[in-house]
């Protein structure tokens, strides 16, 4: 059954004629006439009997009206219902983002959103080693990546590019690799699924295999892996500056530079509930914050 149609029946009865429920819909007489007739060829049964003043139901008419009227109201209800979702943010927030991507500063921007709605609940999760499909039970998913992401049906949208470098424990600089080809053969530290890194030299991408003894999904047991000289390591720039600075760990240096990672946050829909786009303006605007981390 048409809906649309058996609103606009259900409303000229309501209001007792076409001209009030014109005035009621905003349309015109003629339109509603129109489609009044178009409802009842559809159903293939006549629903009012209209003369000059009056409308009568037929027997079918004041049946159909009779259970529809409720069923409209009902639906109403729900309609406005769920319309208030979208103009009060409530209800539960999933989100997944990787386990590299600012501990501390991710947890700052969740707690201050949380605090500014009060209704939202959140439930965080974070991934680490290869690069998650998308996935249904989540509303937005933050991905960290250096090759261009899969196609999919998803809206994917770039926010930020993190320099990496390889590092080695500075007390270990004298056995440091000195080229590419030298990383092959080298103990490397590992994130769990890493078994190749990127390099960049103009427009090229050069891959590297890499092999190691020492596989941590936290970067910052990766981190202090390398400070002991287990091997040499790649590490997001921000995580490694403050133990550069300190003479822990020295950045190697090649002609080749180390692919950066490009954070990436994915959704289902261009039309985002609103705690889902508030939480995602509320990221955007604080990404500064993030970016002079870097």
């Amino acid at each position: 059954m048409d809906l649309n149609g058996l609103v606009l029946f259900v409303e000229i009865i309501k209001q007792g004629s076409i001209t009030r429920a014109g005035t009621v819909l905003g349309k015109p007489k003629s339109t509603l006439s129109r489609q009044l007739s178009e409802f009842e060829q559809t159903l293939g049964v006549k629903l009012v009997e209209r003369t000059t003043r009056r409308l009568d139901l037929t027997e079918a008419g004041r049946e159909l009206y009779d259970q529809s009227k409720e069923l409209l109201s009902e639906l109403s209800d729900i309609q406005h219902s769920i319309g208030a979702y979208q103009r009060q943010p409530k209800g539960q927030l999933t989100i997944l983002w990787p386990q590299e991507l600012f501990t501390a500063q991710m947890a700052e921007l969740i707690a201050e959103f949380l605090q500014t709605w009060s209704l939202i609940s959140f439930c965080g999760s974070q991934y680490n080693g290869a690069t998650p499909l998308p996935d249904f039970q989540y509303d937005l998913q933050f991905i960290l990546h250096q090759q261009p992401l899969p196609a999919s049906d998803w809206i994917a949208r770039s926010l930020m590019s993190i320099p990496h470098n390889i590092y080695i424990a500075s007390h270990r600089l004298n056995r440091s690799p000195k080229t590419l080809d030298d990383i092959r053969h080298c103990q490397c530290i590992l994130q769990t699924g890493e078994d190749e890194w990127l390099f960049r030299q103009d427009q090229q991408i050069h891959t590297i295999p890499v092999q190691g003894r020492l596989t941590l999904n936290s970067p910052d047991m990766r981190m202090q892996a390398a400070v002991r000289g287990l091997g040499v390591v790649r590490l997001a720039n921000y995580l490694a500056e403050p133990y550069v600075r300190r003479g822990a760990l020295t950045a190697l240096s090649f002609s080749e530079k180390p692919v950066a990672d490009t954070l990436s946050v994915l959704y289902r829909s261009r039309q985002l509930p609103l705690k889902t786009r508030l939480f995602l303006e509320h990221f955007q605007n604080q990404v500064g914050r993030l970016y002079s981390t870097i």
